[in-house]
């Protein structure tokens, strides 16, 4: 019975302690002000900056999977380059030690206090109180996981049989090292691992040699949480979790060479073993981070080289759940995958009006991927929530959530009735025998122009682009009158020429649905102004793929 209740309390002290760090990080999301987001913005100007913002964002959070949200969400609307993000990340490294660093002071006998006065505290009108108190509420629920988790492996170790049993087992330094890596990358909390560290060494159950193993485990294997949040992400989540896990893998090795040294020195300081595990695992980020620091470009290659740019074409590249909490970068990267919807538009477009253009294999996945990418981005805009009081937020996002159901509309239209109409090249060579080759070549010409200023209004932005869509426009609509009625007068009214009447009018259908999202180009402006360079580049044959 002794041995059931210590268990239980061991595992619902651990399970209470996740919970907290769970809680911390979504206090954090939901209680982040629109000031704040933007003071994040500003911060990745500079590398220092950026290194700052990833301790604060991991040390409030607890959570590496938070700064990585906000690091890949940067770099997908232009704000920081690749190389910055990495350093967002190193910093995010050294701010999860925060924690570790709190639980070594051993104020676990106030966190029921902490918890009682902070959960009735965080619920006045007063929002700097309110959330003030939250951060200390997510703590003390922290604290409290301790609590329970000391209560049962001080009654455990209490038996003396089993304290020798367990100090003998905690002896082994290379298998301490490899539970806790493997620990980390389970409960995906390298935290978790420490409190558990620290939990056994207050037991004095856990020998002074094993405790820089621990903290160099859990370490490296806290690198899996920011591997496995990249691989459902976006293309930059995905370099970011592999470059990531290079880096704290590659400074480990590094530091293990060191170990022996380095617990030599604690121990001639008289530092304990909770207190070596603690300064051990502030010690490690650190060094890691003093020997990538001035190599990120070294870890930014790495990361390309092993996640190409070869995606699914179906496969979202910029919109990502983890950053709908903030709903500026979620609208901006909404509009970045937008334009890559129409991107693929136009150039399936092109591939219906000339045959000659059309690449086996590509031509034939288009649609699907066409359909698919606009499902996710309509999925991904029900879900953005913006705050009432971030009016230009909102502004935006109502223009960019009404463009985006017409870009549906236009979807369904391009990849049903005008596909069925323009796929098979024996329809070509009757349209261009009924109609004369000059007049089917002109049409053509100017429904792929049409299509192109439409696009590039609303992606780059270019208010010129509408003027110029407004004479192409009408003299679209000029030819298309003349071909009803040159067809309507022809005393051979067959199949092909009912074809034409109706391809003219799906056509000018879709060119106006077109217009429509050129017209809400006002949006585009400020997206361009985050953007390196052309949201979509002038099409050519094969330059269309899932990167």
């Amino acid at each position: 019975m002794l041995y059931f209740t210590s268990f239980v309390n061991i595992l619902g002290g651990l399970a209470l302690f996740l919970f907290g760090v769970d809680q911390s990080s979504r206090f954090f999301r939901e209680n982040m002000s629109a000031n704040a987001r933007n003071s994040m913005a500003r911060f990745t100007k500079k590398k220092a900056q950026a290194f700052l913002l990833g301790v604060v964002l991991s040390a409030l959070t607890q959570s590496s999977t938070i700064a990585t949200s906000f690091a890949v969400g940067f770099v997908d609307v232009g704000m920081l380059s690749f190389a910055g993000s990495l350093i967002v990340m190193m910093g995010a490294s050294l701010g999860g030690t925060f924690v570790s660093f709190l639980l070594s002071l051993n104020l676990f006998d106030y966190a029921p206090l902490m918890f009682g006065v902070s959960y009735f505290l965080c619920k006045v009108r007063n929002k700097w109180v309110s959330s003030g108190f939250g951060v200390l509420r997510c703590l003390a629920l922290i604290f409290l996981g301790m609590q329970v988790l000391g209560w049962g492996t001080k009654t455990l170790f209490a038996d003396p049989e089993f304290g020798r049993l367990m100090t003998r087992w905690a002896s082994d330094a290379l298998a301490m090292g490899i539970i806790a890596f493997i620990g980390s990358g389970v409960l995906q909390s390298s935290s978790a691992i420490m409190a558990l560290g620290i939990a056994l060494a207050a037991s004095n159950a856990l020998p002074a040699t094993s405790a820089l193993p621990i903290a160099l485990g859990a370490h490296i294997g806290s690198t899996t949480m920011v591997v496995l949040a990249g691989m459902s992400g976006s293309l930059s989540a995905q370099r970011l979790g592999y470059a990531t896990f290079f880096f704290k893998l590659l400074g480990g090795l590094i530091f293990l060479c060191l170990l022996p040294f380095v617990h030599r020195t604690f121990v001639s300081l008289g530092i304990s073993a909770a207190q070596e595990l603690v300064y051990g695992q502030v010690l490690i980020a650190a060094f890691n981070i003093l020997v990538f620091l001035p190599f990120p470009q070294f870890l930014t290659w790495i990361g390309i080289r092993l996640v190409s740019g070869s995606g699914s074409l179906s496969e979202p590249r910029y919109i990502d759940e983890k950053i709908l909490d903030v709903p500026e970068l979620a609208v901006m990267l909404l509009s970045k995958e937008m334009g890559r919807l129409s991107n693929y538009m136009e150039a399936y477009l092109q591939m219906l009006l000339e045959p000659q253009q059309r690449n086996g294999a590509l031509f034939g996945k288009l649609p699907r991927a066409i359909a698919d990418l606009c499902e996710s981005c309509q999925e991904f805009a029900y879900h953005i929530r913006v705050p009432a009081e971030e009016e230009k937020v909102s502004e935006d996002f109502t223009i960019i959530s009404y463009t985006m159901s017409i870009l549906r509309g236009m979807s369904k239209l391009l990849t049903g009735s005008i596909r069925s109409h323009l796929e098979s090249t024996a329809v070509h060579d009757a349209l261009r025998a009924l109609l004369g080759n000059g007049v089917w070549e002109r049409w053509c010409k100017l429904s792929r122009k049409c299509m192109r200023s439409a696009l590039c209004a609303f992606v780059i932005g270019e208010k010129g682009q509408v003027h110029a869509l407004e004479s192409q426009e009408a003299e679209f609509a000029g030819l298309s009158n003349q071909i009803r009625r040159e067809v309507g007068e022809s005393a051979s009214y067959d199949r092909n020429a009912s074809r034409a009447v109706r391809l003219v009018s799906l056509m000018q259908g879709f060119l106006a649905m077109a217009k429509e999202v050129a017209e809400g180009e006002e949006f585009t402006k400020k997206q361009a102004r985050y953007s390196t360079g052309r949201a979509f580049p002038e099409w050519k044959e094969g330059t269309v793929s899932g990167d």
